[in-house]
């Protein structure tokens, strides 16, 4: 039943992402030129500032880790209890959001001192819209955890299409009618509340869990605290990596620069999406495997998942350095240039850690938190000052290379952890993955590169064509030459089955 569930979440996942893109690809530009390029930073500005206060100090992952470690206990009783119990915590911290974002409110012409007073006046507008419906949704943010830890996938990546996809075409309707960047904002914040209401439905009639709102139990709140407060610093960590730089170039630059960053980093988020379909799925397997079987089978498992995201993410990450430049040009102009090399350096300093989602996955198992945390909050801390001092003179790109260069250091310092801490066989697992995969397709990826510079790419026509066979040979090759007997049957049943 979870091994159906899990291929029909990721085929959704896949669907959604791929919806997604086609759709942001054709809108993205036109919503540039509908609301203009200072419309375009505010927008991402407002959305990125307001997310810096919805913090739940880590009660969510704390939500998802105990409600699989008690199902994989077979309490159920226990699972009821912890629900009641946090439920009324995100009330109390939802509270205390709502007053910090109201007096917030008074104090934004001090924070960005880079931006016009008339962009201040539009942001202030933008930002009392964005922090009511986000003040509203905070309660239902433990549903997303609730629904993987109960092996709800299908359901919970439906609705994940459903607003992605849901967001994307009401804000195109809207922008066709003549709406202005706040329709878009409304749009974003409305339709977020809506599905995070029906999720709720959906998880209270599938689970049939019999909440008990009244529980209280001084032990159980302490040990969901000690875990969620290290949830809590790791999320602020990759806060400081990304939602914070909006805000460093809202204050050391200009919104230009905002609206160039927020584009590069909209493009590496679905580089992400696409590369991590199958985050999440594992966690309730990887609970099981703790409980009965030994660290073996846990890497077994992270190879054969890391090496299906690696190869989605060479395949992704090696065609854009080959025809991004083309790219960027014919989708957003010449005024956009810098994204290629923001986006550059956002990629590839994610190559490891997008497959090892196993790993990730067992720190929330094991309860290792506090240590990952730590470290990745040292790392973001460090590229956010490095973002800092490069911001005044080369703006977004300044920001990306500092971002970049504390993931690259983060890299390195967790899997020394996960070898010598976490007992996990990291060699065999870059022996296994990362040596199989990487030299061939480099060697491949460069050869394509030179190939296309004595073409030129002016067309969309032209553009999809060499994004086509550049496709279709780096598949090719990969089957050929890398795919292992079980990933190419895999491949075999799956193109029968159509």
């Amino acid at each position: 039943m979870s091994t159906k569930s899990i291929t029909k979440a990721t085929i959704i996942s896949y669907v959604a992402i791929f919806a997604n893109i086609a759709i942001s690809f054709f809108y993205t530009p036109w919503m540039i030129r509908k609301i203009g390029v200072s419309d375009y930073g505010l927008y991402h500005l407002t959305i990125s500032f307001v997310s810096y206060f919805l913090l739940d100090f880590g009660l969510s992952a704390a939500v998802q880790r105990f409600i699989a470690k008690y199902r994989a206990e077979g309490d159920e009783d226990k699972v009821a209890k912890m629900v009641g119990l946090t439920t009324r915590v995100y009330l109390i911290i939802d509270i205390v959001i709502f007053i910090v974002l109201f007096v917030l409110y008074f104090f934004i012409n001090y924070v960005f001192t880079g931006l016009t007073p008339d962009e201040i006046e539009r942001l202030k507008d933008l930002y009392l819209i964005a922090s009511i419906f986000s003040v509203l949704n905070f309660l239902f943010k433990p549903m997303d955890g609730a629904m993987m830890a109960y092996e709800l996938f299908v359901e919970e990546r439906v609705l994940e299409l459903v607003s992605k996809v849901g967001i994307v075409v009401l804000v195109c309707i809207a922008l066709a009618l003549g709406a202005n960047v706040y329709a878009l904002v409304l749009i974003n914040s409305a339709t977020t509340l809506l599905v995070s209401i029906i999720k709720y439905i959906v998880f209270k009639r599938k689970t049939r869990l019999s909440i008990q709102w009244r529980y209280y139990e001084k032990n159980e709140l302490k040990s969901i605290f000690s875990f969620s407060v290290w949830a809590f610093v790791s999320m602020l960590a990759q806060r400081l990596r990304f939602s914070l730089i909006p805000t460093v170039l809202g204050i050391l630059s200009n919104s230009d620069q905002i609206a160039i960053f927020a584009l590069g980093s909209s493009l590496e988020g679905m580089v992400y999406v696409l590369s991590t379909g199958l985050n999440g799925l594992f966690l309730p397997k990887v609970s099981r495997l703790v409980y009965s079987d030994s660290r073996e089978s846990l890497i077994d498992l992270m190879i054969r998942v890391g090496r299906i995201q690696l190869f989605l993410f060479c395949l992704i990450f090696f065609g854009f350095v080959i025809i991004g430049k083309d790219f960027i040009l014919l989708w957003v102009g010449e005024h956009f240039y810098n994204v290629y090399f923001i986006l550059i350096f956002l990629i590839i300093s994610n190559l490891i850690s997008l497959t090892q989602q196993i790993a990730n996955d067992l720190v929330l198992v094991e309860n290792q938190i506090r240590n990952t945390s730590i470290i990745i909050f040292a790392t973001s801390l460090f590229g956010l000052v490095i973002a800092c001092i490069l911001a005044p003179k080369l703006g977004a790109v300044g920001c990306a290379i500092g971002t970049g260069t504390g993931l690259c250091i983060h890299q390195i310092v967790i899997n020394i952890f996960y070898s010598r801490v976490m007992g996990l066989d990291i060699k065999r697992f870059f022996k296994e993955c990362h040596l199989k995969i990487m030299p061939v397709t480099i060697i491949f990826a460069t050869a394509s590169y030179f190939i296309m510079q004595l073409f030129s790419i002016s067309t969309w026509l032209k553009l999809m064509i060499a994004g086509a066979i550049y496709a279709g040979l780096y598949l090719a090759i990969c089957f050929y030459f890398m795919f292992t007997e079980e990933e190419k049957n895999i491949c075999k049943s799956l193109i029968h089955k159509r």
